[in-house]
């Protein structure tokens, strides 16, 4: 039921009527509902042409027919001015195939105007559907928007750069001209998230892009392509020194110390150059060497720049020692998986469990999986080394029930490369035989980029794995480009908020906004809703109040051990009892 405020609920509502005592009996009725209108009548074409152009308006009620106007005439106006208003007609005589042919048009519903009784009620109606509306049509902008731009930063992403870069190499090819790229990547970025947490280092990254993108002029680009590397696109000069001019600003405009709640940070940044056509004539090529040249910055002190020379292959013997070591890992039993737990926000029961991979490393020690994983996306590794998860977590999951403990749903992340594979559905099926886990219990995460990769055989791959009762998460969601149209094609079962969202969510009214819309989307679609990265009391409440499903996090727990795990259960277990 409408809880009505003694001052009235506020009520925008344009009137489309030539009888001043018929719109102010719709006024009547509205406020005998519980509404404060503040309305405009209109009765012509220009004027509610003009009341649409220079005011906003919650609901429209119109007539059907007036001296010199009508009401598909007024849904024709309404259509050219690109509003999504509400549109009821309110009428003295209306037949039953003028008012369907209305509705047809694009009117919501259609009254008598001898009894208004349905009137509040259609409003009601209508402003509900129109907030739904509007939270979906913000999704899917908001969505749009991050397929071409850095959610962290607002500068273009990695997809929007190469795009401009092939646009750039073409006309320099053209045109026979030069054009240079600087990758751009923050020294020991990594001890100031570890040291100060992931908050100041998402200030950090904004207040560096913010820096380094007043150097540039309006022709370049300066894009992030993730985590603390940036990279410039010069897409026409004449001489290299250009680009070392920039590069030379940047590294200035970084010197002055950052502020960031009362700690003084000094930044330094590394900067390997390219220049088309001497160092490649191709995106991958001149992407590949400026990262060489980018290393050996590194290796020469950081805080400096070098330009690429073929003699750079220092990196690449380095890579190939990496992977000898990845090959050989997976033999030596080196791998192991850490667990993280999920907690059901009503209940506060863990529920579920995430699987993660680490690499105790016998030299380098305990290694994270960004550190290696592209590696093993690239030579193919990550489809044994992806299966071995999968079995390890399905094995470890029936020990944790032979020892008495409730029967937990296990997540694991699929990579795209895996994704892709042919084989990765009959292997799955031959894991959870040997295994004897319930495909119930066994969640598969895929990242949202990668099931926008190929909808279709997304769609076909997703809909064979749920027909064996497995459940499907998409994880990172708001980070990629999906469409809605396939999003509600997509057989799954749980929508994971990204923690970019979740970071800042009881502090940026953005994040907040985007986080509601998201969970509001799962739920229209019977779907789970799963925060990651919750780490403080306040963003567990907003999420709380907003009806989240599960939440998970450093403020329940960080990954942990398998036999850690066991113990951390046994006593929350102990706890709830």
């Amino acid at each position: 039921m409408r809880i009505i405020n003694l001052m009235g609920i506020p009520l925008r509502v344009l009137i489309v009527e030539d009888s001043e005592d018929d719109s102010l009996l719709l006024l009547h009725a509205l406020r005998k509902g519980g509404y404060d209108p503040v309305h405009r009548r209109v009765d012509t074409a220009p004027a509610m042409t003009q009341a649409l152009a220079n005011e906003s308006w919650d609901i429209i009620v119109s007539d059907h027919r007036m001296p010199s106007f009508d009401a598909t005439h007024a849904l024709n106006i309404l259509k050219q001015a690109g509003s999504d208003v509400p549109f009821v007609i309110v009428s003295g005589s209306i037949g039953e195939e003028i008012a369907v042919g209305a509705m047809r048009s694009g009117a919501k519903d259609y009254l008598m105007k001898n009894n208004l009784t349905r009137l509040c009620a259609v409003v009601d109606r209508e402003l509900r559907e129109a907030e739904v509306r509007r939270q979906r049509l913000f999704a899917e902008k908001t969505a749009e928007h991050q397929a071409h731009y850095d959610l962290l930063t607002d500068l273009p992403n990695r997809s929007m750069f190469n795009d401009r870069l092939t646009l750039a190499l073409a006309h320099a090819n053209r045109h026979r001209k030069m054009l240079a790229l600087l990758f751009v990547d923050l020294d020991r970025f990594k001890t100031i998230v570890d040291t100060l947490g992931h908050a100041i280092g998402d200030q950090v990254l904004r207040g560096v892009a913010e820096r380094l993108s007043s150097c540039l002029e309006a022709d370049d680009t300066l894009a992030r392509m993730g985590g603390d590397e940036f990279v410039v696109l010069l897409p026409e000069i004449h001489r290299a020194d250009k680009a070392v001019r920039l590069a030379q600003m940047m590294l200035d405009v970084l010197r002055p110390a950052f502020q960031f709640n009362g700690h003084d940070l000094h930044i330094t940044t590394s900067i390997g150059i390219s220049l088309y056509p001497y160092d490649g004539e191709d995106a991958d090529t001149l992407l590949k060497n400026a990262d060489t040249a980018l290393y050996r910055a590194k290796e020469q002190g950081r805080n400096n720049y070098q330009l690429y020379t073929p003699a750079m292959n220092a990196r690449a013997f380095e890579r190939l020692a990496l992977e000898n070591s990845l090959r050989r890992a997976l033999e030596r039993n080196e791998f192991m998986l850490h667990y993280q737990p999920q907690v059901e926000i009503m209940s506060g029961s863990i529920t579920a469990v995430e699987a993660l991979i680490r690499w105790q490393h016998p030299d380098l020690g305990l290694v994270y999986p960004a550190e290696f994983i592209p590696l093993a996306e690239e030579t193919g590794l990550i489809v044994p080394l992806g299966e071995w998860v999968i079995r390890t977590a399905c094995t470890q999951a029936k020990l944790w029930q032979k020892a008495g403990l409730p029967p937990l749903i296990v997540a694991v992340n699929l990579s795209g490369r895996q994704f892709q594979h042919q084989g990765l559905v009959d292997s799955i099926s031959r894991i959870l035989k040997e295994t004897k886990m319930d495909p119930r219990l066994l969640e598969l995460e895929i990242t949202e980029s990668i099931a926008m990769q190929n909808a279709d055989y997304t769609i076909v791959i997703l809909k064979e794995l749920k027909e064996m009762g497995l459940r499907i998460s998409m994880d990172d969601f708001g980070t990629g480009y999906s469409s809605l149209s396939y999003l509600k094609k997509f057989p799954i079962d749980t929508l994971k908020i990204d923690q970019s969202f979740v970071r800042d969510i009881h502090t940026d009214p953005n994040d907040a906004a985007i986080a509601n819309a998201v969970i509001v989307l799962a739920h229209s679609l019977k779907l789970e809703v799963v925060a990651e990265g919750v780490e403080t009391p306040e963003q567990e409440a907003f999420l709380r109040e907003n009806h989240c499903d599960r939440l998970q996090g450093y403020l329940f727990s960080n990954p942990i051990p398998a036999e850690v795990f066991q113990n951390f259960l046994e006593k929350h277990l102990q706890k709830s009892a």
